[in-house]
């Protein structure tokens, strides 16, 4: 079986890595671990993009790394008789959550300021360096404010950043995320929980598995997602999702899972695909 990913001819991480050319303890994408799994298989994969001459495949998998997807690779998606994510083009926070607020909404409790763009628009920046192009002025990736009044003029005219309504989810004195992992019939879902008001990799206390809700799969139906990552918590109204993911990166701190899973979703890839 042969997969085309379509990928940024900018992004040199996944190419770089797949082709061999630099050590293989050094994956940055979760597909990395897939693809390689699905060896054992009979998978084969082309890495192409719009500037290419077509690529013949059995399926493809739109893993270009961009909030954003321009038309024509989503062209090149639709060229395929059947593309993994293919139409799955938007996943800036204007699109993917339900808990915006606006200057003059009535919420009364604390906010969170974000950037609009999937990881802080750090793909778009990386790309943008790539290119030679210059890059607009970062912002920081989460600041709390303990009310709508309290938010900065220059963020609601600022059309990178988004306000939403802050919905944490609690355990005791620590903050949980929950991260559900997917690719087809395939999934994973993990609670973790930091003392922080931001779960990051870094400042992870503790862990266990975790249930998915039914509003997270009817989220993922509503966005069209196959293959990705979510990240949310059961916050004080019922589930809410945070973030919505399609090209999830390797966890270079968890290998061991990375092989398992890795070896799983390209069955689950393959099953996707069908014959």
């Amino acid at each position: 079986m042969r997969i085309a990913v379509i990928t940024h001819p900018g992004d040199r991480r996944l190419r770089t890595w797949m082709g061999g050319r630099i050590a293989r303890s050094r994956p940055f994408y979760q597909l990395d671990a897939i693809l390689m799994a699905g060896q054992a298989r009979g998978l084969r994969w082309v890495f192409t993009d719009p500037g290419q001459r077509f690529q013949a495949a059995d399926a493809a998998i739109l893993h270009a790394d961009m909030s954003l997807i321009p038309q024509d690779f989503l062209d090149l998606a639709a060229a395929y008789s059947r593309t993994i994510n293919g139409t799955v083009a938007d996943i800036r926070k204007r699109q993917v959550s339900r808990n915006l607020v606006g200057r003059d909404d009535p919420w009364p409790g604390p906010v969170l300021v974000k950037s609009d763009l999937n990881c802080g628009g750090k793909p778009e920046a990386r790309l943008a360096r790539r290119a030679g192009q210059p890059l607009s002025s970062s912002v920081p990736d989460y600041q709390l404010f303990d009310h709508i009044a309290a938010v900065p003029d220059a963020v609601w005219t600022d059309p990178t950043r988004v306000v939403e309504r802050y919905l944490p989810e609690r355990r005791g004195a620590m903050n949980v995320l929950r991260v559900w992992s997917f690719l087809g019939d395939y999934e994973r879902c993990t609670w973790y929980s930091a003392p922080e008001t931001i779960v990051k990799g870094h400042n992870i206390v503790d862990f266990g598995p975790s249930e998915v809700p039914e509003v997270l799969r009817a989220e993922r139906r509503r966005l069209g997602f196959d293959y990705g990552k979510f990240d949310f918590a059961i916050g004080p109204e019922g589930p809410v999702l945070y973030d919505a993911n399609r090209t999830p990166a390797y966890l270079s701190t968890r290998p061991d899972l990375m092989r398992e899973a890795g070896d799983r979703m390209s069955a689950a890839l393959i099953r996707l695909i069908g014959p």
